[in-house]
């Protein structure tokens, strides 16, 4: 089972999976996260489709897809649409925000942390942080007082929207290379090694490749938190 006041950080949520991070915390940060962005909308913003839903994300770590899918099943039972990115990195998610004028995005992910660890960062209207003084402590709040529910058909829709095209045009626009480069990524077996072929692949044709790989650590390896 979960442990909350443990997960819950300065400024994000995580802990290692599946004893202190697991899906039925998942279903509850989407449900309280959803439910806390959305109470914040005020004037012309509430009544709009677009600023009722939530983008959810999610990084390649084997622990993320089913995090990710308890995730979009709290936030869709909260009453808000949501708009599944897929894999990605977190800064698309911050643009998927913007972009689609959504009331805030999740992104699952533990940033640095080993393999075994997983979480959640929370970002709101206009992609801004959500940290313990900007809302995550009234998340931690809602999340205590939840009971994870059975799947309903009455719940809000939930799509998936593939935007590597959008975010490639938006990255680039900020790209002027002063002449011919070459260019050595070090992913560290994080979504780096997604997006820079996504991103800049066609600027370097055949030349630009990924190689990524998990490398799991051993059962007395030391980790941070």
């Amino acid at each position: 089972m979960a442990e909350v006041d443990k997960v819950f950080k300065a400024y994000d949520i995580r802990g290692v999976y599946p004893e202190e991070i697991d899906e039925d915390l998942a279903w509850k940060i989407g449900h309280a996260s959803a439910q806390f962005l959305r109470s914040l909308l005020s004037g012309y913003e509430r009544g709009q489709a677009s600023s009722n839903r939530m983008v959810v994300a999610r990084d390649m770590r084997p622990s993320s897809e089913s995090l990710a899918k308890a995730l979009i099943e709290g936030v869709t039972a909260s009453g808000a649409g949501c708009v599944d990115v897929g894999m990605c990195d977190t800064p698309m998610v911050y643009f998927a925000v913007n972009h689609l004028g959504s009331c805030g995005g999740i992104q699952v992910t533990a940033s640095h942390n080993p393999i075994q660890y997983n979480g959640f960062k929370i970002s709101g209207l206009k992609a801004r942080p959500v940290g313990q003084d900007t809302g995550l402590k009234e998340i931690q709040r809602i999340v205590s007082t939840l009971r994870r529910m059975p799947l309903s058909a009455s719940q809000a829709p939930a799509v998936a929207v593939d935007l590597w095209e959008e975010y490639r045009k938006h990255v680039l626009k900020f790209f002027k290379a002063p002449r011919r480069l070459k260019v050595v990524v070090d992913a560290s077996n994080g979504m780096g090694g997604r997006m820079v072929p996504a991103v800049f692949g066609r600027l370097a044709g055949d030349s630009c490749t990924s190689r990524t790989r998990w490398w799991r650590p051993a059962s007395n390896s030391s980790s941070r938190s």
